[in-house]
C-alpha cells in the first residue's frame, strides 16, 4: 500500500511517495554476486636490475583469509537502502571468496551497474589483533596482542600473520556484466628495513674482521596500540600518553644471516613490521624519546678463527624523529666504523617492499666537496705512507690504496671522496697511466660546494685553492678501467671529468649531474680514444662539443644525456670512431635536437627520434637494444648494457 503527501510550494504541487525497499529496484538493476580481492604490494622494479623485491608480509591471499567490509554503499547519491555493513567473506580453500555468517543483507545491488560504490573494510591475518569496533566508524587493535616481544626471526612466515590489510575506495565499479567487482587492499602497518653496513670495517680484505657477523637486531619500545577510521586507508598509533600506550621490542628477521657481499664489502639486512608513527604522533604524546635499537656483533678469535668468538652487543638511538608511514617502508642505514667503534646512521623512505639491487643493497655513501686542510698526495711522494696518503701510496714494489687494494680486477682501487678523485687526477698527470689496472667509484661524489665554483678556498689554512684538473691529458692519458658503479658525480665544474682517455681506457656506468660551467668539449671527456659504456649525463650542459665528449675516435655505447646541450651536438662534437645505441633527450642549442654527433667520418648506429614523445615510447627502447645487440654479437668481451623501458607514473585523484 502506498501513502501520499501533497505539499504546496509557491503554487507548485509536489508529490512525495513513500514505498517499500523492494520497490526502489527495477529489472535493470544488477545484484553483486562475487568479489575478487587483491593486495597492492608496490613491488614493481623500475630499475635496470634482475633482482626482485624482497617480499615482506602478505603478497597474496591464502586459504581461509578473512575480509570484513564495514561499509558498502552507493557513492553517487547514496540512499540508506543502498548502504550495508559488516559483510564478511573468506577465501574458501584458496580458490574463491564466499560470504560467511554475519549481519547479511538479502542482496547487494549495483543499481545501474555502472555507478561507483564505496567499499571500506579490512582483512585480518591469522594473528589475534584483539580488534575493537569503537561504534563510531573507527576501529582499534594491538600489534602482537598477548605477547610482550614480537619475534620475526623465523622469516616472512612469522611476519605474515601480523600483516593487517585495509581497503578504502570510493570509486569501486562493477566488472563487465555487472555481477562482480575487484577490490584492492593496502598494507596498513609500516614495513621496516635496517641495513647494517660493515664496508671498510676491516683493515684489509684478508683481515679476520671480514668474518664478523651481525645478528639480533631489535627495535626498542615500539608502540603497539593502533586505530583507523572508516573514512581512511591509513592506520595510525593511538594518541595515548606513555603510561597508557603498550610498548614492545621487535626482533627483526635477517634474510641472509651470513651477510651480503664478501670481504670488506658486506651488509646485513633486517626486516620487520611496526606501527605507523610520525612527528604529529610524537608531538601529541609529548614523546620526544628517540628511536632506539640494539644488535649483536660476533668477532672471530684473531688467533684462532675456529675458537670461541667474542660477542658484543651494541645499542644506539636515532637523534631525530624517524617516520614510520602506514603502508610504506622506512629503511634505516647503520654504518659501523672500526675505529672507536662508532656508528653512522641515516634514514630513507621507500615503497612497501625494499628492493635489493647491487648498489642499493649497501649503504649509499656520499662524499663531501673538496674542502681541504692538507696537500693532496700521489704515491711517489715521500710523505705518502699508509697513514697519511690521500689515496695511493707505495709499499715496497706494490702501489696500494689506503684500503689495501692493489688495483687488480679482484681488488680495484677505490675512490670514496672528491679529494681521492683529485688525487686520482694528479696520479695520471704525474705519469701513472693505470694501464691494466681497475679503479672503482665507491660513493656519490660532490665535487664542489657550489654549482658554479671551480675551486674551494679554505680560510682556516694556508692551502692554495683547489682546482679540478680533469683526469689525463695529451701527454698522459688515462689507460685503465674506471668502474662507476652507477654512482653519481655531482657539481662537476671546470674541466671535464676525464680530459683524455687513451686507447686502452674503459669507462663504465658513470653518472654526472648538477653540472656547472665546463671549459671543455664534454662533461665526461674532452676526448676519447678508448671505450665509454653505460654512462649517463643528467642536466643541462654548456660545452664546446657534446654532453658526453668533445671528440671521439674510440667507442661510445649505451650512453645517454637527458637535458639541454649548448654545444654542437647532443652527445659528441666530432666523431671519427663508433657510437652505438645512444640517445640525447633534449634540445641542442647550436645544433640539431636529439642529434648524436656534429661532424666526422665515424659510424653512428643510433635510432634518430623525431620528438621527445618518441623517445619515451617502448619501441624506441627496443630500437636502442637492437642496435646494441647487433654490435655485441661481434664484441663479446665488453660489458653488455641494455636499456629498460619504464612506464611513467602519473598522480591520480582519489
Amino acid at each position: 500500500m502506498k501513502a501520499y503527501k501533497i505539499l504546496y510550494i509557491l503554487g507548485v504541487t509536489v508529490l512525495l511517495t513513500a514505498c517499500s525497499r523492494e520497490k526502489l529496484f527495477t529489472a535493470d538493476d544488477f545484484e553483486i554476486k562475487g568479489i575478487e580481492a587483491v593486495i597492492d604490494v608496490n613491488s614493481g622494479v623500475t630499475r635496470a636490475a634482475n633482482e626482485s623485491a624482497v617480499q615482506v608480509g602478505r603478497s597474496l591471499f591464502a586459504a581461509d583469509d578473512r575480509i570484513v567490509f564495514t561499509t558498502i554503499k552507493r557513492t553517487s547519491k547514496p540512499l540508506e537502502a543502498f548502504t550495508y555493513g559488516n559483510i564478511r567473506y573468506y577465501y574458501y580453500e584458496g580458490k574463491s571468496w564466499e560470504r560467511t555468517d554475519g549481519n547479511l543483507p538479502e542482496k547487494i545491488y549495483w543499481t545501474d551497474g555502472v555507478s561507483p560504490h564505496t567499499f571500506i573494510g579490512y582483512s585480518l591475518p591469522s594473528s589475534d589483533y584483539h580488534l575493537t569496533d569503537n561504534m563510531d566508524g573507527t576501529y582499534a587493535g594491538e600489534l602482537g596482542y598477548g605477547v610482550q616481544e614480537l619475534d620475526f626471526t623465523a622469516g616472512n612466515e612469522a611476519i605474515k600473520p601480523h600483516d593487517l590489510l585495509l581497503n578504502y575506495n570510493t570509486a569501486t565499479v562493477a566488472e563487465t556484466g555487472g555481477l562482480s567487482t575487484k577490490v584492492t587492499f593496502n598494507h596498513a602497518l609500516s614495513n621496516v628495513c635496517v641495513v647494517v653496513n660493515i664496508k671498510n670495517f676491516a683493515a684489509s680484505s684478508s683481515a679476520v674482521d671480514t668474518k664478523v657477523s651481525v645478528s639480533d637486531m631489535v627495535l626498542k619500545a615500539q608502540p603497539a596500540l593502533f586505530t583507523w577510521g572508516g573514512d581512511s586507508r591509513k592506520l595510525k598509533v593511538l594518541d595515548l600518553d606513555n603510561e597508557q600506550q603498550v610498548k614492545k621490542d621487535i626482533l627483526m628477521w635477517c634474510l641472509k644471516p651470513q651477510g651480503e657481499g664478501t670481504a670488506q664489502s658486506k651488509t646485513f639486512t633486517f626486516y620487520a613490521l611496526t606501527t605507523p608513527q610520525d612527528e604529529l604522533f610524537h608531538s601529541i604524546n609529548g614523546n620526544d624519546e628517540p628511536l632506539g635499537f640494539s644488535f649483536t656483533v660476533t668477532y672471530p678469535d684473531p688467533m684462532d678463527p675456529t675458537g670461541t668468538p667474542l660477542v658484543k652487543t651494541y645499542s644506539g638511538t636515532f637523534t631525530k624523529t624517524v617516520n614510520f608511514q602506514s603502508g610504506m617502508c622506512t629503511t634505516l642505514n647503520i654504518s659501523l666504523n672500526h675505529k672507536d667503534e662508532q656508528m653512522f646512521m641515516g634514514v630513507e623512505y621507500n615503497d612497501w617492499n625494499y628492493v635489493s639491487t647491487p648498489d642499493l643493497g649497501e649503504l649509499r655513501k656520499k662524499s663531501t666537496f673538496m674542502d681541504i686542510t692538507s696537500p693532496v698526495t700521489t704515491h711517489d711522494m715521500a710523505a705518502a705512507t699508509a697513514d697519511d696518503a690521500t689515496w695511493l701510496y707505495r709499499d715496497g714494489d706494490r702501489i696500494l690504496d689506503i684500503y689495501g687494494n692493489d688495483g687488480s680486477i679482484e681488488h680495484p682501487y677505490r675512490i670514496a671522496s672528491s679529494l681521492q678523485m683529485l688525487s686520482f687526477a694528479k696520479e695520471v698527470a704525474a705519469g701513472f697511466s693505470f694501464v691494466g689496472r681497475y679503479v672503482k667509484q665507491d660513493a656519490d661524489i660532490t665535487m664542489q660546494s657550489g654549482i658554479n665554483k671551480t675551486n674551494v678556498e679554505d680560510a682556516e689554512s694556508n692551502v692554495s685553492p683547489v682546482n679540478w684538473i680533469g683526469i689525463g691529458d695529451d701527454t698522459h692519458p688515462f689507460q685503465g678501467t674506471y668502474l662507476g658503479g652507477n654512482r653519481f658525480v655531482n657539481r662537476l665544474c671546470g674541466k671535464p671529468l676525464f680530459a683524455k682517455l687513451g686507447e686502452d681506457a674503459y669507462v663504465k656506468q658513470v653518472q654526472i649531474t648538477t653540472i656547472g660551467t665546463i671549459t671543455g668539449g664534454g662533461a665526461l671527456a674532452e676526448s676519447n680514444a678508448g671505450m665509454i659504456g653505460g654512462c649517463r649525463i643528467v642536466d643541462d650542459v654548456t660545452v664546446s662539443g657534446g654532453a658526453i665528449a668533445g671528440s671521439n675516435s674510440g667507442v661510445i655505447y649505451a650512453c645517454s644525456h637527458v637535458g639541454v646541450t649548448t654545444g654542437t651536438a647532443g652527445l659528441v662534437g666530432s666523431n671519427t670512431g663508433n657510437i652505438i645505441g645512444c640517445y640525447q633527450a633534449g634540445d641542442v642549442v647550436g645544433g640539431t635536437a636529439f642529434s648524436i654527433a656534429a661532424t666526422g667520418s665515424g659510424t653512428v648506429s643510433c635510432p634518430a627520434p623525431a620528438s621527445l614523445y618518441e623517445i619515451q615510447q617502448e619501441s624506441f627502447c627496443e630500437s636502442l637494444n637492437t642496435a646494441l645487440d647487433s654490435w655485441y654479437a661481434d664484441h663479446t668481451g665488453v660489458t653488455q648494457f641494455r636499456f629498460v623501458h619504464s612506464t611513467a607514473n602519473y598522480p591520480v585523484a582519489e
